[in-house]
């Protein structure tokens, strides 16, 4: 009997449990295989930055994942060894500012936020399973699932399939997907280990310490005194309790070679890679699991939209046009901010600051009607909300704690000042017309129009994932709405 699902997803690190998430609360069902019947004993990462918070938040989870969060002091340290004073810190001015961001960015080990999104899935789950074949067609995707333990399979009909099974993606391979950039930035070794180090880093340690003398990157990872220690690969794993001058606890280790690439397309007719299977970072910034849950929240709505007959299969096309370029540069960036740190040279990010490449990406697509405005994502920026087409919709408080990034996700959304009865009537008019959920709402801020950068009487369309669709300046007319919203929606 085969299985029968609107989507397959494959791998559950952080980019497939999202993915799931997402595609629950729009209402699309899937099934998410892991071919790992437990979770790594390595932390691997530690750092969630505040726009995949935003994106958490948007499915309920940003009271659970604080709930779990690490105190640690933000920023960098370099010391010549452990117990040695600070050659040089790397300070954030101030965390992520309360005007820019309803979210702050989370310090949590990658084993114990993937449980939290674990336990908060609705569709199933099936660990030890993997996926031993596929082939596509325009009905989708049929599939080959093989219980590891058992060896039994089950066959698998789904509309599309997500592959999220990270950077030796076997999905990827089996399509012929190359990957682009650099292969071997430096083999390491990354050890977990415990040890009380509070003598030497002081009850809340700093975000991460670099040993200049062994060229090791300490990060603290459960309040239980666990640690992670990344060391250049010298042709075995490290004597971590000789390097800290410490007696210490090795939970687990393994070699891992840093890489800056990405992959020459992220989409092969209904499959669709998202994370390490698309691009693989260099851990300089934390930036790798922040981007997943942005491809996953990226292509979720897009498959939603289709399911349900919202829009055009074009649609999806735009997953490819819009995050392709942001993973190469990302990639890029990150390769030369991590040559920086082990050269000694400075500020690691000389170019785009973190929030800009967190926060700052700029979609261009069929999908996104330009209006002209100059790039808002350029070379060496830092980050100054905007709501120009393809950006991140700016955050404004709402009250009650509730903020403008809390009215997106579900459906498109037109947004202007007071009275804004005419676009509102647009909205109720356009769409019903095309069939499609859109919901519209009148900011009473009256930093609004300066903030979405439109006159008093204008409007802005954001698409489920956040992002501008198209904005006008001032009074418009229904027609125009109309045909903003079918180039939205691929019609």
């Amino acid at each position: 009997m085969t299985i029968e699902v609107p989507v397959l997803i494959v791998g559950a690190g952080p980019a497939g449990l999202t993915s799931s998430l997402l595609l629950s609360a729009l209402g699309v069902d899937s099934l998410l295989v892991e071919r790992r019947a437990t979770s790594s004993p390595l932390p691997r990462a530690r750092g969630v930055h505040a726009r995949a918070m935003e994106i958490l938040r948007g499915v309920g989870l940003e009271a659970a994942l604080r709930a779990v969060e690490l105190p640690i002091l933000p920023g960098a340290e370099w010391r010549a060894r452990l117990s040695g004073p600070p050659l040089r810190e790397d300070v954030p001015g101030q965390r992520t500012r309360a005007a820019t961001s309803p979210c702050e960015g989370l310090s949590v080990a990658q084993d114990v936020f993937e449980s939290v999104l674990a336990g908060h899935l609705t569709a199933p789950i099936r660990r030890g399973v993997a996926l031993e074949s596929f082939t596509t067609a325009p009905d989708g995707v049929r599939a080959t699932l093989r219980d590891v333990a058992s060896g039994h399979r089950e066959a698998v009909h789904a509309r599309w399939l997500i592959a999220a099974d990270g950077a030796r993606s076997g999905v990827r391979e089996r399509l012929g997907i190359t990957m682009q950039g650099p292969a071997d930035l430096g083999r390491q070794w990354l050890v977990a280990f415990r040890a009380d180090l509070t003598a030497r880093t002081g009850p809340r340690p700093r975000g991460i310490y670099f040993l200049t003398e062994s060229g090791a990157a300490l990060v603290w990872t459960h309040p239980d005194h666990r640690w992670m220690i990344s060391v250049p690969d010298s042709g075995g794993p490290p004597d971590v309790a000789a390097l800290l001058g410490v007696p210490v606890e090795v939970l687990a280790g393994n070699p891992w070679t840093a890489a800056a690439q990405t992959a020459s397309r992220y989409a092969d007719g209904p499959v669709f890679l998202v994370g390490d299977a698309a691009h693989r970072f260099p851990p300089a910034g934390a930036t790798g699991l922040s981007a997943a849950i942005h491809d996953a929240h990226n292509v979720a709505w897009k498959l939603a939209a289709v399911a349900h007959g919202h829009a055009g299969p074009a649609l999806l096309d735009s997953y490819r046009t819009e995050r392709e370029p942001v993973g190469a540069r990302n990639a890029g960036e990150t390769g030369a901010a991590w040559r920086r740190i082990f050269a000694g040279t400075g500020a690691p990010f000389a170019g785009r600051s973190l929030a800009q490449i967190d926060m700052g990406y700029q979609y261009r697509s069929a999908v996104v009607t330009s209006d002209g405005t100059p790039e808002a994502d350029p070379p060496g920026a830092d980050y100054e909300p905007t709501a120009a087409p393809g950006c991140r919709a700016p955050h404004l408080p709402l009250g009650d704690g509730r903020s403008t990034l809390d009215l997106f996700g579900r459906e498109h959304t037109l947004l202007t000042a007071p009275p804004g009865d005419g676009w509102r009537t647009a909205a109720a008019a356009a769409g019903p017309r095309l069939g499609i959920p859109l919901s519209s709402h009148v900011i009473a801020d009256p930093s609004w129009p300066t903030a979405y950068g439109t006159g008093p009487t204008g409007a802005v369309l954001v698409r489920p994932d956040g992002h501008v669709a198209w904005r006008h300046p001032g009074t418009g007319a229904g027609s125009e709405l109309l045909a903003a919203l079918t180039t939205a929606i691929a019609r």
